[in-house]
């Protein structure tokens, strides 16, 4: 049938309302070897809950102009079915609309609307191309060599027997990080795995980007599709975790590992949580971030006091890659800006809005309630009551369990809540040993003298009260009483006390295998996202995590 008969029979179906849903979208994996790695866009035609017609993919931005043609390409020769023209044609872009109006035959309406069609389409194409097991794998691409990932390696086992997260109390305390050199200014670096999970590092390029990623983390929790910053992760998996190929192209390099818990992997996000191997520059970042921290962490008592309120810390050190000499500076804290604007506001006005955060009587703000308390723990190490206090952290115990459970603020919290925080929840939750008891009171005590003395807070004395007298023996005998303690509290300290390292993300795999008389599958999971509500990590859900696996194994493979 030549061009006129084809028209000729597309005349013919006009009485019949035939619909086309077109549009342009990025593909879920990424092109790399062509100078900075990218997503191929796909221009794509088919017919609502029916076959795809037609579909062609160029380098981004490439397609729109060509959309005029590529239609009219598809109208005369299809995938599937003769040659038609429809009646009516969807899309959801106003630009694609534009570029492809020249090219509609008379009689063609073109609609812009939502085309959800392509939706399902590309999350039907994301599953498939997620299953990646059986393509092959490597650490290398076309820009980085053996050799520059063999240096990343050797400071990445560095770092790792540092074991920077059991010094940094938590993956909301924020570092910065500048390496004016690299293009890196006040990034902002979470470490993680203080929970034994997800052992690394998350870098944003600024705070707000990991103020985004929490609330990313938060509609995650909600079961709502993951919206998250771009980002990169330095984690480190069990070798069992890793495809052979990979295993092998280790050993076969030499490159340096620290344990069988100690295989480095580096992936880059973008904004879609479709990963993608590392740049020869994010290479290097991530090395010189990994032979920096442990310098820093040598000595973290200054650190340790900036998150906890104290004077701002920075250290510059200099560092060497395989690509050079660099300059790293790591500060604390890395504020946002709504941080940034309570500091150096009236004590009074502080701690009334601390009070008014909890007269409404529903669920605090934790954001704001967080932001607000730690500022007011910034002043306390200032004061002469924390000055003298070497490691403050026992007091955000109490501001935590007071608005999880009593829906108060440390500017409305009632000494008999006090008492069963400390006596009650404290041993059930909060996996410390006795020893520490002293130190939770003692800090404790002079928390609210500072309170009842600059502030004027009307139930300091009473709270003081509750601190005193045998308060330290008391809770010494609570935190060791197994009784108190809740069922998660329970299986980290009886795997302490069997002797297996709760600490670690291997220790805990350990205990819960010998509790559950079998050995259990790996845990995998997306670089912990913190909890918004607190100061504690939260694993993240298994719907994140299956998708940041699946685009790390396509992104690694060859097969592209």
């Amino acid at each position: 049938m030549g061009h006129a008969e084809r028209m000729a029979a597309n005349r013919k179906r006009r009485s019949e309302t035939i619909e086309w849903v077109g549009g342009l979208v990025s593909l879920p994996a990424y092109v790399t070897g062509e100078g900075e790695p990218f997503r191929p866009e796909m221009l794509l035609w088919m017919i609502p809950d029916g076959p795809v017609l037609g579909m062609t993919t160029a380098k981004p931005g490439e397609l729109l102009p060509r959309a005029g043609q590529h239609f009219r390409d598809v109208m005369t020769a299809p995938m599937v079915g003769p040659a038609h023209a429809p009646t009516r044609v969807r899309v959801a872009s106003e630009e694609l609309a534009r570029a492809l109006g020249p090219a509609l035959e008379a009689g063609i309406a073109l609609v812009c609307a939502p085309t959800p069609e392509l939706d399902h389409f590309m999350a039907t194409m994301r599953e498939r191309m997620g299953d990646g097991d059986g393509l092959e794998q490597s650490y290398l691409t076309p820009e980085i060599g053996p050799d520059a990932m063999g240096s990343f390696f050797s400071a990445a086992a560095r770092l790792f027997r540092s074991k920077p997260w059991s010094v940094v109390p938590n993956d909301q305390s924020i570092l910065s990080v500048t390496i004016e050199a690299l293009g890196v200014r006040e990034a902002a670096m979470s470490v993680i795995g203080q929970m034994g999970q997800s052992l690394g590092f998350i870098l944003f390029s600024d705070r707000a980007g990991f103020d985004a990623y929490l609330e990313g983390a938060d509609g995650v929790s909600r079961g709502e599709e993951p919206v998250m910053p771009a980002h990169f992760a330095l984690n480190f998996d069990r070798g069992a975790e890793l495809g052979p190929g990979l295993r092998k192209e280790i050993a076969e390099h030499g490159w340096q590992v620290a344990g069988a818990g100690a295989y480095p992997w580096l992936v880059a996000v973008d904004d879609d949580l479709v990963g993608r191997p590392p740049t020869i520059r994010e290479l290097t970042i991530a090395e010189a971030i990994a032979v920096a921290l442990p310098e820093v962490l040598r000595d973290p008592s200054e650190l340790l006091r900036a998150w906890s309120g104290g004077s701002p810390f920075s250290r510059t050190v200099s560092v060497a890659t395989h690509a050079g000499p660099f300059e790293v500076t790591l500060g604390a804290p890395c504020e946002s800006p709504a941080s940034a604007a309570h500091r150096g506001r009236p004590p009074y006005d502080l701690l009334a809005d601390l009070a008014d955060l909890a007269s409404g009587g529903g669920e605090i703000e934790p954001e704001e309630r967080v932001e607000l308390e730690d500022e007011l723990v910034r002043r306390f190490c200032a004061s002469p009551e924390g000055r003298t206090l070497t490691d403050i952290g026992a007091c955000h115990f109490v501001m935590d369990l007071a608005a999880d459970h009593f829906g108060a603020t440390i500017a409305t919290l009632e000494a008999a809540d006090l008492r069963e925080i400390l006596f009650e929840l404290i041993p059930r939750k909060v996996s410390i040993e006795a020893s520490k008891a002293s130190w939770v009171i003692a800090e404790n005590r002079a928390f609210f003298a500072f309170l009842g003395r600059e502030f004027g807070l009307e139930h300091a004395r009473a709270c003081l009260g509750v601190l005193g007298g045998d308060a330290a023996k008391k809770l010494e005998l609570a935190l060791g009483d197994r009784r108190n303690f809740g069922v998660a509290k329970s299986m980290v300290m009886e795997g302490r006390g069997a002797g297996f390292d709760t600490s670690t993300k291997d220790g805990i795999e350990e205990w819960m295998g010998v509790l559950q008389g079998r050995t259990l599958s790996p845990m995998l999971s997306l670089a912990s996202m913190p909890r918004t509500s607190s100061r504690t990590a939260d694993p993240v859900t298994a719907r994140a995590s299956k998708n940041r696996r699946k685009a790390e194994r396509k992104a690694r493979s060859k097969k592209r």
